[in-house]
């Protein structure tokens, strides 16, 4: 086993276990499997992760990046794993189906339609964050641009003419306590968005857009992160969209 593996196996071995049954899917078959570990929330508040690179307080501009020993990488954003924030399990497993994990310890995200996430043998546990950025004034239209075969904009007008998808928020309760009703909106997978623009990606690594994030950006410099496994249609295929709002985008 890779020393680096043994030493998150012996911070997790630590912390109060959690069980988790859940579907491992790969193209061809589907198995249900029970795992036993830690919550990559209480290893990172183990760990001090937060405060050491995340600044305590970066929830939406904030990810891990998960390393196996093999070299495959896994991106998880910070939102996946906050318990407010989240109903998903995102656990670092020792233990598959009563028995010791062979690799030693092995990431599972439940809410995947395929297991591409659930890297065996993590040795590797890399706190990541998207600093703001200086704001600059509202135009109405969303650039997208960075790994990009054809970098595009995006105004009202075009993204009416896409296909939507209708979304309900759910209530939380924000600052002070005040609920906060579900809300309504209509508008373009972001994912559609970002593979109609052409996603350049490296044929020589597995599955790498697994390993990537998309970070938006608002006018006032606030980043939001989403990992790639959240929106590919295979794996999460998340609800996340692009909509018309009042006259600008959001």
């Amino acid at each position: 086993m890779d020393a680096r593996t043994a030493a998150i196996l012996e911070v997790i071995r630590a912390l109060p276990p959690r069980t988790v049954t859940t579907t491992i899917r790969t193209p061809r078959t589907q198995t249900e499997r029970t795992f036993v570990g830690a919550s990559l929330f209480d290893y990172a508040v183990q760990t001090k992760l937060f405060a050491s690179k995340m600044g305590g307080g970066g929830l939406a501009n904030g990810y891990f990046m998960l390393t196996a020993e093999d070299g495959v990488r896994s991106a998880v954003a910070l939102a996946e794993v906050w318990p407010s924030m989240t109903g998903k399990d995102v656990l670092l497993a020792y233990e598959q189906d009563g028995e010791p994990i062979r690799a030693g310890v092995r990431l599972v995200i439940t809410g995947d339609h395929l297991s591409g996430r659930s890297l065996s043998g993590v040795v590797t546990v890399e706190p990541r964050r998207i600093d703001r950025a200086e704001p600059v004034a509202s135009s109405g239209h969303v650039e997208l641009h960075g790994l990009l075969e054809r970098p595009t904009t995006i105004d009202a007008g075009s993204l009416a003419a896409l296909p939507s998808l209708d979304v309900t928020t759910v209530a939380v309760t924000g600052h002070g306590g005040q609920s906060i009703a579900p809300r309504q909106y209509s508008g373009a997978r972001l994912f559609g968005l970002i593979d109609g623009a052409g996603i350049r990606l490296d044929p020589e690594v597995n599955e790498p857009f697994l390993s990537k994030v998309v970070v938006a950006t608002s006018a006032d410099g606030h980043a939001v992160i989403v990992a790639g496994g959240e929106i590919e249609p295979r794996f999460m295929n998340g609800d996340i969209i692009i909509t018309a709002d009042g006259g600008g985008l959001r």
